[in-house]
């Protein structure tokens, strides 16, 4: 609206200029008549230049885009740690009770040998160790079981105290040389006073008759 008034305020002063101009008492041939169409539009050539320079020199701020504001980033929990679980501990099994027995020796007294003359008399060791869980009680015994040859030894014997897992108890048989000539031999096992067989409880004896 400002420049549209200046315009007019000019063009307004062109006509005034050019009515004296008129009036005044010079020839006709010598001043030139002007063309108000020219005149019009070198003004508004001039001003639009002017505003031209001016929008150069004084640029409108543009408006910054609305930011667009940006939710705050929820912070993350700690994970909640998840208690371990405590093992149990675990019990140990029971051991089963056990009958076990191990041959710790096979001698015969008083000189270990194993030649004999006829009706020779000598004694026939039997070692043995509880190697289990479980006491031998008093009563436990040595029973022959099989034989080559002729029996001349002590067919059975009993201990009359009780053996505890770890102890070892022998057995003294009577024996003697038989009139047999040749070998002998024989294979006894250990049992319980109840009458069980005791696992590894055996033994073997062999001997020679001349």
């Amino acid at each position: 609206m400002k420049n549209l008034h200046i315009i007019k305020i000019v063009v307004f002063f062109l006509i005034i200029s050019n009515l004296i101009i008129a009036c005044t008492s010079a020839p006709p041939s010598v001043v030139p008549t002007l063309d108000q169409a020219v005149i019009v539009a070198a003004a508004v050539e001039t001003i639009s230049a002017q505003m031209t320079d001016t929008a150069i020199r004084n640029p409108s701020p543009t408006p910054l885009p609305t930011q667009t504001p940006i939710p705050p980033t929820a912070t993350p929990l700690p994970p909640t740690e998840t208690p371990a679980n405590t093992q149990e501990p675990t019990l140990a099994p029971t051991q089963a009770a056990a009958l076990s027995a191990k041959l710790r020796y096979v001698t015969t007294f008083p000189e270990d040998k194993r030649i004999y003359i006829p009706n020779e008399e000598y004694g026939l060791a039997l070692g043995f160790e509880n190697t289990g869980t479980i006491i031998w009680e008093a009563g436990s015994y040595v029973k022959l079981m099989s034989f080559k040859g002729e029996v001349t030894v002590q067919t059975q014997l009993s201990v009359d105290k009780a053996v505890a897992p770890g102890e070892r108890v022998e057995f003294a048989l009577w024996a003697f040389g038989s009139e047999t000539l040749g070998d002998h031999s024989f294979v006894y096992q250990l049992f319980t006073s109840q009458g069980l067989a005791i696992p590894g409880g055996y033994a073997t004896y062999a001997y020679k008759s001349e």
